[in-house]
């Protein structure tokens, strides 16, 4: 027997809910019980490209800004709900990222839930956040340019609108004008980062149910001598096999796809195929190694481990500190 859906008119009827206008100022985009997963004795070390240095620090001041996920409603109000919704995937994910690490299956309803949790985890970052601006902001500008391009095409779409010039002169010198500063770049256009957020989100829960729908393998360390980082950025999507680069890039749907997310320092998911499959496995210490630069190469600014020698070793490795970060959505 099927629990009975509540009907149009009830949904309509059902009070709405109550706006959450007050939560905690501090965010941490990458939640304080998955960084624990790679502390050594409460800490972490943390590699800062920016400033090329490591620093060991307490998890609770890891990968945390301030109100960055506070939205703002009609009247002005800070809105808390998006933080608690990213808790209640948390609390969820914590309890099965442990049972992966102890090599245990998952029911269905904890595989879609961190298949969630792991598509948020690719797309609440600042890296992807910062992206989106970016690449919004971009292709804003690059519209001006071509709807300015010329003054001649200017002059017919202002030619008549109310407040336009009405001699001929005074309309070519204004189209001009418009074409000049559209052309010349001497002007920054900002997106909104509320809607940068927002439009993450919508993203994630996207791509979340392709994540769920992978094969997912469980690579484990072979001893507690090795163990694996993450990152300001954990999660990389790469392909199974490599294939040359092509003007419409990697996509979370692409057949070929490949999910790497460190999940502990013992052990990480990946995710390709389509079968659905969950399988535990232990790897050799190169493909940690392997594995590592590849998560980390991809770090926005910082590289997160539970000793100081192994994420500055990556970071020296990689060259980090010589390389500027490059957003992840970039126009072709």
């Amino acid at each position: 027997m099927t629990k009975e859906q509540p009907s149009a008119d009830a949904a309509q009827a059902a009070p709405a809910a109550k706006p959450l206008l007050t939560g905690p100022k501090r965010h941490h985009f990458l939640p304080r019980f998955y960084l624990e997963g790679f502390a050594k004795d409460g800490m972490v070390a943390v590699f800062d490209r920016e400033k090329n240095e490591v620093r060991v620090q307490q998890t609770v001041n890891t990968g945390v800004i301030g109100h960055f996920y506070t939205m703002e409603d009609a009247y002005g109000r800070p809105r808390f709900e998006l933080e608690q919704m990213l808790s209640e995937f948390e609390g969820k994910a914590s309890l099965t990222v442990k049972r992966l690490a102890a090599r245990e299956q998952l029911t269905g309803e904890e595989r879609a839930d961190l298949a969630i949790f792991v598509a948020l985890a690719g797309f609440r970052t600042p890296d992807i956040i910062e992206s989106l601006k970016l690449f919004n902001s971009g292709l804003i500008s690059d519209i001006a340019k071509r709807m300015f391009a010329n003054v001649d095409q200017v002059k017919e779409t202002m030619r008549g609108k109310p407040g336009s010039p009405t001699s001929e002169e005074e309309l070519e010198q204004e189209a001009k004008e418009m074409v000049d500063f559209a052309q010349g770049g001497q002007y920054e256009v900002t997106t909104n980062h509320r809607w940068a957020v927002g439009m993450a989100m919508k993203m994630a829960f996207e791509v979340a149910p392709l994540l769920a729908g992978r094969n997912w393998l469980v690579v484990h360390r072979p001893n507690e001598k090795k163990s694996f980082v993450t990152t300001d950025a954990p999660v990389v999507l790469s392909t199974v096999t490599p294939r040359e680069p092509s003007f419409y890039g990697i996509g979370f749907g692409n057949a070929d796809a490949m999910v790497v997310f460190p999940l502990t320092q013992s052990c990480a998911l990946v995710m390709f195929g389509e079968d659905g499959a969950l399988e535990h496995r232990d790897i050799a210490s190169d493909a940690i190694r392997h594995m590592n630069s590849a998560v980390a190469d991809r770090c926005q600014r910082f590289v997160i481990g539970r000793e100081e020698a192994l994420v500055r070793s990556l970071a020296d490795r990689l060259g980090l500190a010589e390389k500027e970060w490059q957003p992840k959505m970039q126009r072709r």
